[in-house]
C-alpha cells in the first residue's frame, strides 16, 4: 500500500521532526550539564539524544518513498540526499531566514534579526559547497519553473 498522502506520512513526518528536535535539544541540555559540572547528568542527555537519532533514522527510512521531508526531493541514494541537501540550505539561505529576519526585524526584535542574518548567509555557504559536490560528481543545478521539490526552490538535474 502506498504511503504518500496518507495520514500515515503526516504523523513519520511529525514524528521524524520531534525525534530530530529531541536529539538537538538533549544534546544542548548536555552542553549546559557539563558547564554545571554534572557529568551523569550530561552523559544520560547524550545517550538519550543518540537514541532519539535513531528513532529519526528509522522514521526517515519510511519516508524514504515520499520523498525529503524537508524538500520533497527524492532521498536514499548520496546523490539525491545532495540534491535535497542542497535544495534545502539554499531555501534557508535566500528565503527562509531572511524572511524570519524581516519578521523579527519589523518586531523590534533586532538581536534575533541579526542572528538570522547571519545564520542565511551561513546557510547560503553551505549551499554552494553542495554545489560545488554535485558538480564534482558530474551533476549541473539548473533553475526553473519546472521544480522537482514541493518547496518551490529550483530543481537539480543530472544523474540519479
Amino acid at each position: 500500500m502506498a504511503l504518500k498522502g496518507t495520514r500515515t506520512e503526516e504523523n513519520l513526518r511529525a514524528a521524524f521532526a520531534a525525534e530530530a528536535t529531541g536529539n538537538r535539544r538533549y544534546l544542548y541540555f548536555a552542553q549546559q550539564a557539563d558547564i554545571e559540572g554534572m557529568t551523569e547528568l550530561a552523559d544520560l542527555f547524550r545517550s538519550a539524544a543518540e537514541a532519539e537519532t535513531g528513532h529519526a533514522f528509522g522514521h526517515l527510512e519510511f519516508l524514504e518513498q515520499c520523498g525529503d521531508p524537508q524538500t520533497g526531493l527524492p532521498i536514499g541514494t548520496s546523490r539525491k540526499n545532495l540534491r535535497a541537501a542542497l535544495m534545502a540550505e539554499r531555501d534557508e539561505g535566500e528565503t527562509s531566514y531572511p524572511e524570519m529576519a524581516r519578521v523579527a526585524r519589523e518586531e523590534g526584535q533586532n538581536d534575533i534579526a541579526a542572528w538570522f542574518e547571519t545564520l542565511a548567509r551561513v546557510e547560503t555557504q553551505h549551499a554552494s559547497r553542495f554545489e560545488r559536490a554535485l558538480r564534482d560528481l558530474g551533476e549541473t543545478l539548473e533553475d526553473s519553473a519546472d521544480t522537482e521539490a514541493t518547496s518551490g526552490v529550483a530543481s537539480v538535474k543530472g544523474r540519479s
